[in-house]
Order: C-alpha cells, then sequence, then structure tokens
C-alpha cells in the first residue's frame, strides 16, 4: 500500500511528520491525528468531517478552501495559520492555543471559540451565525460584512473593534465589552432596543 492511500483511507495518525506537505482534496471522515506536525503545510480543498487534531503542530499552515466541520483541536498549536475561505461550522478550537491567525472569509457558524484572544484580526464576508464567542478578546478586530447574528457574546471584549456593515441581530449587547467601538445606525438601534430604549425616528413621538 501506498504512503499516500494509507494517509487518505487509515482513522488514526500517530506522531506523524506532514510538515511542508502539500495535500490537494483528500477526505477524512472520524481521523484521529495526534501528536501530528502539519508546520508550513498547503491543505488545498481538503475535507474533514468529525476528526481530532490532538495535540497537534500547525504553525504557518494553510488551509485553502478546505472543509473542517465538526472538528476539534484539543491542545493543538496554531501559529500564523491561514484559513482562506473555509468551512468551519460546528467545529472547536476553544482548547487550543491559538495566535496570529490569518483569516479569510469563510463560514465560521456554530464554531466554539470560547475564551480565545483574537484581537486584532481582520475578518470580511466571514459568516459567524451562532458562533460560541463568550469571553473572547476581539479588541481592535475588524468585522466587515460579516455576519455574527445570534452569535454568543457573552463577556467578549470588543474595545475598539469596528463592527460597521455587520449583522449583530440577535446578541446580547448588555453583557459584552463595548468601548470606543465603531458601529453603524442599524446596530445602534439593536443596542438601544436590547437595553430597552425604542427608536422612532426624527419628529415621530412613537404612538
Amino acid at each position: 500500500m501506498s504512503t499516500e492511500k494509507r494517509r487518505t483511507s487509515s482513522p488514526a495518525f500517530e506522531g506523524e511528520d506532514f510538515s511542508c506537505e502539500n495535500w490537494e482534496q483528500k477526505r477524512f471522515s472520524g481521523a484521529v491525528f495526534r501528536g501530528c506536525d502539519f508546520s508550513d503545510a498547503i491543505l488545498d480543498r481538503c475535507e474533514f468531517d468529525g476528526c481530532s487534531f490532538r495535540a497537534c503542530r500547525f504553525s504557518g499552515t494553510v488551509f485553502r478552501r478546505c472543509s473542517l466541520t465538526n472538528c476539534t483541536f484539543p491542545y493543538a498549536s496554531l501559529f500564523a495559520v491561514t484559513f482562506d475561505e473555509c468551512r468551519m461550522i460546528g467545529s472547536s478550537l476553544a482548547e487550543a492555543s491559538v495566535s496570529a491567525l490569518t483569516p479569510k472569509g469563510g463560514n465560521w457558524s456554530f464554531v466554539c471559540l470560547t475564551g480565545l484572544d483574537l484581537s486584532r484580526l481582520v475578518w470580511e464576508n466571514a459568516s459567524f451565525e451562532g458562533a460560541d464567542l463568550r469571553e473572547c478578546c476581539l479588541s481592535g478586530c475588524v468585522f466587515s460584512r460579516c455576519s455574527l447574528s445570534g452569535a454568543l457574546l457573552t463577556n467578549a471584549d470588543l474595545t475598539k473593534a469596528d463592527l460597521r456593515g455587520s449583522r449583530m441581530d440577535g446578541v446580547d449587547f448588555p453583557h459584552l465589552t463595548m468601548k470606543d467601538t465603531k458601529i453603524d445606525l442599524e446596530q445602534a438601534v439593536l443596542i438601544a432596543e436590547s437595553m430597552g430604549a425604542r427608536y422612532c425616528g426624527e419628529g415621530n413621538n412613537g404612538d
């Protein structure tokens, strides 16, 4: 059996070195990667469904148009990783060490990022609908044309973040930190309504 075929079909990988490799259109379902090194690897249009990347190393790794659905990264290290238009639905990075990410769009709906420091990242055209961002540090982040509808943001820090142009309906504004945060009119109305106010418009007494 060739190494290439083994890597595609085997459900478990222990301590393997995948660094600097180029993967294209590989598919894994329920695979367990334990202590593997993906440093400087390029993963292009690969699919990972329900996979675990326990204690794996991702340094300079590029995920390009990959699908990582319902995957977990317990005790993994992600440094300077690029997620380029990836589908991350239902995955969890909450137990990983994450720093210096480069996100480029993608679908992050229902992903769990609880407690991570994601400060100063720039997100464009990304979906975080239903995502768990509780206690995240999002200070200085830019969310441009993103959807955070229904995202959990309890105790998240959005100090000096720029939210303009993003959807924020269903967000629990009173329980997150906003200081010098840039918002648009629609978001201002949502925040006011969440605190019991009602926007009536100029010259409208609200009756």
